[in-house]
């Protein structure tokens, strides 16, 4: 073996990696073999949630009106832009709003968190339009950052004219965009917690009453979660829902039902035919620990996964559970921590089906110097001052043979 690959071995034989592979997967439910289902929504999709991956799709990009399923945008620019203790006086412009309210009265002081329940529960359009103005400026304000939003999420379909989706020309989405949309808002803790609520009291200055959610899945739907209905006479019926079991999650979008039974029957045939004919696969987590290293100076090394992965594989209960395989480039000290030095390959019966960069959590200092790299050194050593000695000795040669030619010709 050449020296330079001994002394290469030697440097590497103290590192050790220990895979530490957690994989949460949900168990396989019996297979299906339906792969069709007969809608009566005119636009629809379903979407794995972990991924953003459409896996049922019906005209997904043609453009409908959304009518209050638009206040899932409003209300996830209102959690981004303020807190849930802004107290919003209430102007001259919602209580006069049309539509589903909750008895607004001008010059009223309301939390945004209020609200918000307010809008996303009872589906309230003054709150829709107060929590507007407050954070837009205006109704034309609010709808240029919900325009803004939406094209940073990748919902380029759509058009937001009104933050209560009220009908107005020129006020439209798709339900790819709008699942896209559903799926940001539903990575908000806040979000969840109050798309998930049944009931609440309200306490204003002239409505007392109990807010009932007027998403019915969550009482008939195991796992419902979320996120929101709508109804104009333009949109018809729409209805955007969202379930998790076992850590498996879906969002079923349906634009231009018939009734409002329609849509909820659709949606759950939706969220069935997710749950029957998927597995979803939390390969990773950001900072979740891959491996562990010795680097040779008696310190461990923890290899974490530099972001999430996540994938979503047909049903077939003859597949194997995915496994991890870490590939390491490079280890060779110093290395500052945060150094990309590998990535996790996972593969699913031979395929790979993702991949992850792996960074080192602590840095990697320079390795000491093995016997066979001082042996290697001194040799190298050696070896230039060979190199240098003799043309040394051939300089002086070529002096001595100049000066006995320049006496013989004087000579």
């Amino acid at each position: 073996m050449p020296l330079a690959d001994r002394a290469k071995n030697v440097a590497f034989a103290v590192i050790t990696i220990v895979l530490l592979i957690f994989i949460a997967a949900a168990p396989a439910p019996a297979a299906s073999t339906t792969a069709t289902l007969e809608l009566t929504a005119a636009a629809a999709v379903l979407m794995d949630r972990a991924t953003g991956e459409i896996l049922f799709a019906k005209n997904p990009d043609e453009r409908k009106a959304p009518a209050s399923t638009t206040k899932i945008l409003t209300a996830l620019i209102a959690l981004e832009k303020g807190h849930l203790n802004d107290l919003i006086t209430v102007g001259a412009n919602p209580p006069r709003v049309e539509g589903t309210r909750v008895y607004l009265v001008e010059g009223e002081e309301v939390t945004l968190e209020n609200l918000l329940y307010a809008m996303l529960l009872n589906s309230g359009n003054d709150a829709a339009l107060a929590i507007a103005e407050h954070y837009g400026g205006s109704q034309e304000g609010f709808a240029r950052l919900m325009n803004e939003k939406a094209a940073a999420l990748g919902a380029r379909d759509s058009h937001f004219v009104t933050p209560n989706g009220l009908s107005e020309p020129g006020h439209y989405t798709t339900a790819r965009d709008l699942a896209t949309i559903a799926r940001a808002a539903m990575e908000n803790e806040t979000f969840r917690r109050i798309v998930a609520t049944k009931t609440r009291p309200w306490h204003g200055r002239e409505w007392e009453t109990t807010l009932i959610n007027q998403n019915k899945l969550l009482w008939n739907y195991e796992g419902a979660d979320g996120v929101k209905n709508g109804y104009t006479s333009d949109a018809r019926f729409t209805l955007v829902g969202a379930a998790s079991r076992q850590g498996q999650g879906f969002i079923a979008v349906v634009l231009d039902e018939p009734s409002s039974r329609e849509a909820e029957k659709d949606v759950a045939a939706l969220l069935d035919y997710g749950f029957k004919e998927f597995r979803s696969f939390q390969l990773a987590r950001e900072g979740e620990v891959m491996g562990v290293i010795d680097p040779g100076n008696g310190k461990k090394v923890e290899l974490v996964a530099a972001g999430d992965l996540a994938v979503v594989r047909k049903n077939d209960n003859g597949a194997g559970l995915p496994a991890g395989r870490l590939e390491i480039h490079s280890l060779r000290g110093p290395l500052a921590a945060g150094t990309r030095v590998g990535e996790m390959v996972f593969l699913q019966d031979g395929e790979i089906i993702g991949r992850v960069d792996i960074i080192n959590r602590q840095a990697i200092p320079a390795r000491p110097l093995s016997p066979g790299d001082w042996w290697l050194r001194l040799s190298l050593a050696m070896a230039v001052l060979f190199v240098l000695y003799r043309r040394v000795l051939v300089r002086r040669q070529r002096r001595r043979v100049i000066r006995s030619r320049v006496f013989s010709d004087y000579s």
